[in-house]
């Protein structure tokens, strides 16, 4: 069996003894960073927690203060409405370690948020982990590089994740988490009252990387109707390009 290799299970279960011993202590948080981070070396992880109706709450991470303010404060404004992992837990609400490549839309590496935004961050070969199938909340962690490590493997780090993954959904599911302060709803997703509402759908389905036909299907109307729908929004928008609604789009989350 796979799982059985050698390359792919730890060396070492002490880091996960230590975990264990401090479930409901304060340090629980730098306990799973160091696991992680001994299982994974030079690995970048965030830990979130991702809700349907309000942006997604940060937990954990080992980003430097540049990465993080070019990151997880973009992000948190309004970015992750953009995010193929996080657009895969609301349709489908499953947990599990899934790469960006299985999620994705098929114009998702020629979207703006992504040659703008996710290329600038310079991360490589990024993994999340999604630890409930709630429909409402899911802790959510994401795992890459920054900087391309020595000799990335990503099917091996593809699989080490996964040989960790019910221990660390265990882990996670047993610690006492303190409650979030409530916050006003705060969706992130792209508005405009010059557009109708069918014509704000179809500008958020493409700036999260959808082709015309996927939207079409999505929303059960023809790739004709679609392309009306966006020569619509580009004339209200007074724009030319995905680029420039991708602008507006920065521009209303305050992050350009």
């Amino acid at each position: 069996m796979a799982f059985m290799q050698k390359d792919i299970a730890p060396d070492s279960l002490a880091p996960l003894a230590k975990l264990l011993s401090s479930l409901d202590e304060k340090d629980f948080l730098p306990r799973l960073r160091a696991c992680l981070e001994s299982y994974f070396p030079h690995i970048d992880l965030v830990l979130c927690r991702f809700y349907r109706y309000r942006a997604p709450e940060i937990l954990l991470h080992n980003l430097n203060q540049q990465q993080e303010m070019a990151t997880l404060h973009p992000y948190c404004a309004g970015m992750y409405q953009l995010d193929p992992f996080y657009q895969h837990w609301l349709n489908h609400a499953a947990a599990g370690v899934f790469r960006l490549d299985e999620i994705a839309p098929s114009e998702f590496r020629r979207s703006e948020y992504f040659l703008t935004y996710y290329t600038g961050l310079g991360l490589h070969d990024e993994l999340m982990c999604l630890f409930s199938s709630s429909t409402n909340t899911t802790l959510a962690f994401s795992f890459g590089f920054y900087q391309p490590p020595p000799q990335l493997d990503a099917r091996l780090l593809n699989e080490k994740m996964a040989y960790l993954f019910p221990l660390l959904q265990a882990l996670l599911e047993k610690h006492h988490w303190q409650a979030s302060p409530l916050c006003q709803d705060d969706t992130g997703e792209f508005l405009d009252e010059r557009l109708s509402e069918r014509e704000q759908q179809v500008a958020r389905l493409f700036l999260q990387g959808h082709s015309a036909a996927a939207i079409a299907e999505q929303l059960c109307i023809s790739p004709g109707t679609v392309k009306n729908h966006r020569k619509h929004i580009y004339g209200k928008l007074a724009i030319n390009s995905q680029a420039e609604l991708f602008q507006l789009y920065l521009r209303q989350l305050g992050v350009e």
